[in-house]
């Protein structure tokens, strides 16, 4: 499968590794696709998704105290999405090849959701503000991660602001402690 997208993905500056797309920008910031097998199938029926991911070396740095930069996985992302949500269904998207499976039926449904749904996502970020911005936005993860990444690429108002939101709304015990505790280190 990996084959079919790869032209798509190299044209865009993205270096394939396993079953990873990668983008890195040595500004800090970058984009990764994943195909996700799953791990209940043989080699009669095979799932898998595909994930997208934005990564930011500040956050990296916040969760772990280290920076992967241009080797990230989709894991090490702040913002991560698999194709189902980009597409607005509600449900996870999981391809399935068996040997019933035409394959290129099945590829041709995988390059269109990637054309349709995840190269439009993944190519309006261009630069670290674009997904600075695309979490402020959407303000999720609304974590303390999150927040701290935002107010360390230096948006300070707006990370403060996202900071007051989440302890004037949470009724979670759990994430408050977390605010307060956010609040008190960037203060």
């Amino acid at each position: 499968m990996t084959k079919e997208l790869w032209p798509a993905f190299k044209a865009r500056g993205y270096r394939k590794t396993g079953n990873n797309f990668r983008y890195y920008n040595p500004l800090g910031w970058g984009k990764i696709i994943n195909l996700q097998k799953s791990v209940f199938g043989d080699r009669h029926a095979i799932s898998f998704t595909v994930n997208t991911g934005l990564y930011l070396a500040e956050a990296d740095r916040y969760w772990t105290g280290q920076v992967a930069a241009d080797r990230f996985l989709e894991p090490d992302c702040l913002v991560r999405a698999r194709v189902g949500k980009l597409s607005g269904s509600s449900h996870d998207v999981w391809y399935e090849l068996t040997e019933q499976t035409v394959p290129t039926v099945l590829y041709q449904q995988v390059r269109q959701d990637v054309e349709t749904y995840v190269l439009p996502y993944l190519d309006r970020m261009i630069s670290l503000d674009d997904v600075v911005q695309h979490l402020l936005v959407n303000r999720q993860p609304a974590s303390a991660q999150a927040i701290s990444t935002v107010f360390a690429c230096g948006y300070h108002e707006q990370a403060l602001q996202w900071l007051a939101d989440e302890l004037a709304t949470t009724t979670s015990c759990t994430h408050r402690l977390q605010m307060e505790s956010l609040k008190a280190s960037l203060a």
